[in-house]
């Protein structure tokens, strides 16, 4: 996505990581021409037996905050593996970077966890995702790896929440999740007022 998101500006994956190797990180990106180096924290996440942890630098570049998010792990701890099958790799920053396919990424875009779900900005921003990439998306593949990771009900429900909080839909909502269409009905009946 070409924009940066406002809360956060760069996602990373990584199981081999320490906060000692992402203070260096922040050191040496602070070395760059109108970059200062704030803060380095780290988050641990319980999910049952599993955790999750999130390393997080907080920079000014120009002045204007940016923030580098690295995870040891996706959709409540499970092992990054699962995100083996829909790698691929890609030439960002001149550097040869492995990143999730097309569809990978709608897919994770799609399971925000709840209750913050999908945000109107996040949602604005999947949709223009979903307009740039509309000639190769792969609608009935993104919903294979929804089922193949367990979350269609995640999904269901942030769909389900947005309409409810937004008005807005993500567009083929229908194509990933072909039971939405049903709810959604429900959804524009109730807030209607119609029986």
């Amino acid at each position: 996505m070409r924009s940066p998101l406002r809360s956060k500006d760069l996602d990373l994956l990584s199981s081999q990581v320490s906060l000692a190797r992402m203070e260096a990180l922040a050191e040496k990106l602070a070395e760059i021409e109108h970059v200062e180096y704030r803060t380095t924290t780290v988050q641990t996440r319980r999910f049952d037996d599993r955790k999750m942890v999130t390393y997080a630098i907080e920079l000014r570049v120009s002045g204007r905050p940016f923030f580098v998010e690295l995870f040891d792990s996706v959709l409540d701890a499970r092992p990054l593996s699962i995100l083996q099958p829909y790698i691929e790799s890609i030439e960002r920053w001149g550097l040869e970077v492995w990143s999730t396919n097309r569809e990978a990424t709608l897919a994770l875009r799609l399971v925000f966890r709840q209750p913050e779900g999908i945000s109107r900005l996040n949602a604005t921003r999947i949709n223009s995702f979903i307009r740039e990439n509309s000639r190769s998306l792969d609608f009935a593949h993104v919903a294979s790896i929804l089922k193949d990771w367990g979350v269609e009900n995640w999904v269901e429900r942030n769909l389900v929440q947005l309409y409810r909080r937004n008005r807005l839909r993500i567009i083929n909502d229908y194509l990933i999740v072909p039971e939405i269409e049903q709810k959604m009905k429900k959804e524009i009946n109730n807030y209607s007022g119609k029986p």
